[in-house]
């Protein structure tokens, strides 16, 4: 009899050595989360870049999320400091890659408001995309037109819903953060430009 109760003994002990160890039981702070993380990470400024080249007629702003540059702003500003953009003189345009659109469905156009029809910008490549190092903006993109004071005028983030030909309505939701830290940029740009150009 006694030697099952030593087996007995000898395994419950095996199981206790082998359990995982309380980790601070006597401390009152609280463990992070993973939603503390994922808090850290979308809360990274926006990147935005200042392309501008000594024999080039313009300089791009370009603009997107830390680590999603599949969509984003960008325009372009004539030496003189006048916003160049997209299909007309103070556009700016909303570009995506054309992978990212594909998957999504593609679109035939695009609106803010049922009143506010976004035209579409075709196809452009962007030679120097990587010039920067590994914040890489997409080489060719695809977009729509936004006009200045559309951006200028929300106070929120700006939803746009793309219509593609035959399946269900898209939407690419620029934030608030991004859309300031560009037209920021841009007015800097604007600023700069301008002076230069008056000296």
């Amino acid at each position: 009899m006694k030697a099952p109760r030593i087996l007995y003994a000898t395994f419950v002990a095996g199981v206790a050595g082998c359990a995982l160890p309380v980790i601070g039981g006597g401390s009152s702070e609280p463990m992070p989360t993973m939603y503390d993380v994922a808090t850290d990470t979308a809360a990274a400024p926006p990147v935005v870049q200042v392309r501008g080249f000594p024999r080039s007629a313009v300089v791009s702003i370009v603009a997107w999320d830390a680590g999603d540059a599949a969509f984003g702003l960008r325009t372009a500003v004539t030496r003189t400091g006048e916003l160049v953009g997209g299909l007309q003189f103070g556009d700016h345009r909303l570009y995506m890659a054309p992978l990212y659109a594909r998957e999504m469905g593609g679109f035939k156009y695009a609106a803010v408001s049922l009143g506010e029809l976004l035209l579409g910008t075709g196809a452009q490549r962007d030679t120097h995309s990587c010039f920067y190092g590994r914040n890489c903006s997409p080489m060719v993109t695809v977009g729509v037109r936004v006009p200045d004071s559309l951006l200028r005028a929300n106070r929120d983030s700006l939803v746009v819903t793309f219509f593609p030909s035959v399946l269900e309505p898209w939407t690419i939701t620029l934030r608030r953060e991004l859309i300031t830290a560009y037209l920021t940029k841009v007015d800097s740009v604007v600023a700069e430009l301008r002076k230069t150009a008056a000296m």
